[in-house]
């Protein structure tokens, strides 16, 4: 088989050519190594070391022990993950309309609804907070709205409720974007093709359309699962302590109790589950293409 990398070039100077190029490139890349060294992993590693250690100045794994060997606190992640699955379940209900929407719009009505999905993320997560909280509190827009209308009020201030609504109100864009993104890159041609064969639109959605968009939805799916198991401000302010996830306890034990290396094998916890769960669907990922192949 010819060679045509570099004409008249023996494979000595090709392979010191290469050794140039690999070089070059790690050169280039180290500041990027660097970073993520110092600013991802030198982190976690703190955070590691920390949780090891024990009242008696040992280290040993029996902050991780507390943490699973207590009712309560299995309850709390039971809870963390129950939320993040739920804020999901709702961003995907209401997002994917949204971002179907926006995969077929054009011109003007298009940028007017990616103006409205992302306005959300302009907005500091502290005003959005405070801004619900003006909305959902027992005196405020929405139970003064059913107050006049002569319905009762509604108690969505600390609780799971409010907390949700929320949170679906801050993750949606993500969603949304992720789902019109997909969208916006399938062949359209497909759909005529099975609405020539017969299929009536309900069909050509729910055999065509939908599983042809379903990358859109994991990736949404990821992200705001992920974002919403690790979320703090929101359902410190509008739940306080009626609604406990992993976060708020790992404040609680910073801020309240100083007890460092119990936050710390906490929030090695909370990493350890937001990576099974990236694991999980990369897992899943991978079976559903064997059985595509099939």
């Amino acid at each position: 088989m010819a060679d045509h990398a570099l004409p008249g070039a023996t494979k000595g100077e090709k392979g010191g050519e290469r050794s140039r190029i690999g070089r070059g490139a790690l050169i280039g890349l180290a500041p990027l190594f660097l970073f993520l060294l110092v600013f991802l992993v030198g982190p976690i590693w703190v955070n590691l070391i920390e949780s090891l250690k024990e009242p008696g100045g040992s280290q040993g794994l029996q902050q991780y022990l507390r943490i699973f060997g207590d009712s309560y606190y299995l309850t709390v992640i039971g809870q963390t993950l129950l939320f993040g699955l739920g804020v999901t379940v709702v961003c995907i209900l209401l997002g994917y309309p949204l971002g179907y929407a926006i995969a077929r719009a054009q011109g003007a009505a298009k940028a007017v609804l990616i103006l409205v999905v992302v306005t959300p993320l302009m907005v500091n997560v502290v005003v959005r907070s405070f801004g619900w909280m003006v909305i959902l509190g027992g005196s405020g827009a929405l139970n003064a709205g059913l107050v006049a209308l002569g319905l009762p009020k509604l108690e969505l201030m600390y609780n799971w409720t409010g907390v949700t609504i929320a949170m679906v109100h801050v993750l949606l864009p993500f969603m949304v974007l992720s789902i019109a993104s997909t969208l916006e890159t399938l062949d359209r041609r497909i759909e005529e093709a099975a609405m020539v064969l017969g299929a009536p639109p309900a069909q050509v959605f729910y055999y065509v359309t939908l599983p042809l968009s379903l990358e859109g939805i994991v990736t949404g799916a990821i992200l705001v699962f992920t974002l919403a198991i690790g979320s703090f401000v929101t359902v410190l302010l509008l739940g306080k302590t009626a609604t406990m996830v992993l976060p708020l306890l790992i404040y609680q034990q910073l801020t309240v109790s100083s007890d460092w290396p119990f936050a710390a094998a906490m929030g090695i916890t909370l990493l350890v589950l937001v990576s099974f769960v990236l694991w999980l669907q990369s897992w899943l990922r991978g079976v559903s293409a064997a059985r595509g192949e099939r």
